[in-house]
């Protein structure tokens, strides 16, 4: 079994092993959004575990067509031609992650020889963002780049030496999300989650540095395990004020499937290209509105910490209607 992806990478993401082991255990072959569902995941992200454990040959990949006709759905399942047995062997002794390892050391050498003035965490960002700025100026022969999304294909494939899974997750006039540099600060994630974000905070903000862009950074609620980032570049404007809602909705204190039934009820008497805005609360809350404006051809363009203005807490969904 030759794969084009370790089978270590592959198993060292928690979903990903748990959709492996789901699969075997199912013995039957699941579409995308059948292991979206269950694990409560955007498809995109789906997919993206479904491909990596494909890429690593662990699962085989079909097609299978829909009873009212149309493109068939591709269809995945566990090989029985693997070797478990192995495949334990392999992930333990090609783990992911040595890298991100090998970081988190330099960056403890470097916060042992700092002045220890300053609070911890505030070291460790900026330890953080230097590591940030190496990363992209050891690329010799690049310029700087004058826009986010320019900046973003060279800083993402940079931080990849640290989180193998860090993508581009959405974009928009003026912002992008990132999604997968969690990866990069498991081991402090485990001790402490406010040095976990101070470094991933630094990171993003020293690689974009570096590549001609500065930004301003916004931790967001995404369907991935793990923090999101919002990015926009210094001065730009937030979603608030480029983005007009048509309607508001406030679904909080309903259950998620009926804060999505209201959704449906209120997009309906919208015009195509509108844009509803939902307000909700949970960390799953925006892989279930996810899934239905998926299925429903619309678009789920933003999600963000908000504020309502009597000052409840909730996560703000910015749904923009299928065009005609």
């Amino acid at each position: 079994m030759s794969g084009q992806v370790s089978i270590g990478r592959a198993l060292g993401s928690t979903t990903r092993a748990g959709i492996y082991d789901h699969l075997r255990q199912v013995d039957d072959a699941l579409t995308v959004r059948d292991v979206a569902a269950t694990f409560d995941l955007h498809p995109n992200v789906a997919r993206t575990h479904l491909g990596l454990l494909a890429d690593a040959g662990l699962l085989s990949v079909g097609q299978r067509k829909h009873p009212g006709g149309g493109r068939p759905a591709r269809i995945y399942r566990a090989r029985a031609d693997v070797d478990n047995n192995q495949v334990a062997i392999d992930s333990a002794v090609q783990p992911a992650g040595g890298a991100a390892a090998a970081l988190m050391v330099r960056l403890l050498v470097d916060l042992l020889d700092s002045p220890g003035g300053a609070p911890l965490v505030a070291r460790a960002h900026q330890a953080a963002r230097e590591e940030g700025r190496q990363l992209i100026t050891s690329s010799a022969g690049r310029t700087p780049h004058r826009r986010l999304t320019e900046a973003s294909d060279r800083t993402v494939t940079a931080l990849r030496a640290y989180a193998p899974e860090i993508r581009v997750s959405g974009s928009g006039v003026d912002w992008i999300e990132v999604d997968g540099l969690s990866d990069a600060v498991t081991l402090v994630e485990r001790k402490d989650p406010v040095l976990a974000e101070s470094i991933e905070r630094g990171l993003l903000a020293g690689a974009f540095e570096a590549a001609g862009v500065p930004i301003e950074l916004s931790a967001t609620v995404g369907a991935r395990q793990g923090r999101s980032w919002r990015l926009r570049a210094s001065g730009a404007r937030g979603p608030r004020s480029t983005v007009v809602a048509a309607a508001s909705l406030d679904a909080r204190g309903q259950s998620r499937d009926a804060g999505v039934v209201e959704a449906m009820r209120t997009i309906t008497d919208l015009e195509p290209g509108d844009v509803l805005e939902v307000l909700a609360e949970g960390p799953g809350s925006p892989a279930v509105f996810a899934r239905w404006a998926d299925r429903a051809g619309h678009a789920l363009i933003a999600v963000e910490r908000a504020q309502d203005p009597g000052g409840r807490p909730a996560i703000r969904l910015l749904i923009e209607k299928a065009r005609a």
